[in-house]
């Protein structure tokens, strides 16, 4: 009945986390930036090899990167394991993109058996720093019930969250989660989608500054 979480936005996801993170590098360190410029050029050995140092130092970009690079086999043979280690390390210190990740590799069962409930965590965290892609999969899974107890009001409201959030109708992306909004409502009261839809307000309200820096960042990359 719904479409299946964790799959619809993943792609886009996951390449607007790159960019994301490549339009810091203004502000990053000789030997980011390096390593950066090695991983655009597809170096990814050289870029892996610059950046170990910068992620056991703590850097959470660097970690995410190894995290990144362990997952899709840039550089180094694909690991899930060493993935899920590099992720968690810049997740702890609340990367967003790091964090998505988890969701998604505890979600699939890549590098760990699959665990519902421990994506879920990892998506709030992430949905909670504005990523649509994590707020698209949370819903979802409150919509199934899946690593969550079913709650369809909490379920339209990340997915209404998300609508207010992505590109004007016309994108996929936002006719995605239109329509997965469109389905939860249909199995709701009005009281129910009222309520839905103050808390989606609440969240967006309590979240602006957020909102409005990751607007910033975007006019920027």
């Amino acid at each position: 009945m719904y479409p299946q979480a964790s799959k619809l936005l993943h792609p886009i996801t996951t390449m607007c986390m790159v960019t994301s993170i490549v339009g810091t590098v203004v502000a990053a360190a000789e030997p980011y930036k390096h390593a950066l410029a090695a991983w655009r050029r597809g170096e990814y050995a050289t870029a892996y090899r610059l950046w170990q140092p910068l992620a056991d130092e703590g850097d959470s970009d660097a970690q995410f990167y190894l995290g990144f690079m362990n997952e899709y086999g840039q550089g180094v043979a694909r690991n899930g394991l060493e993935a899920i280690r590099w992720y968690r390390k810049a997740a702890d210190q609340d990367h967003a993109f790091a964090q998505f990740r988890l969701g998604d590799l505890y979600s699939s069962g890549e590098g760990s058996p699959p665990n519902d409930t421990e994506a879920a965590q990892w998506y709030r965290l992430a949905a909670d720093q504005c990523l649509g892609g994590a707020q698209f999969n949370l819903g979802m899974m409150y919509a199934k019930g899946q690593g969550v107890p079913q709650d369809r009001v909490l379920a339209h409201m990340w997915l209404n969250v998300v609508v207010s959030e992505l590109p004007p109708l016309g994108q996929q992306q936002r006719n995605t989660a239109v329509d997965a909004l469109a389905l939860v409502a249909a199995q709701m009261s009005p009281s129910q989608v009222a309520e839905a839809q103050q808390l989606a307000f609440q969240w967006l309200t309590e979240h602006r500054h957020l909102l409005h820096q990751k607007s910033v960042a975007a006019m920027f990359r």
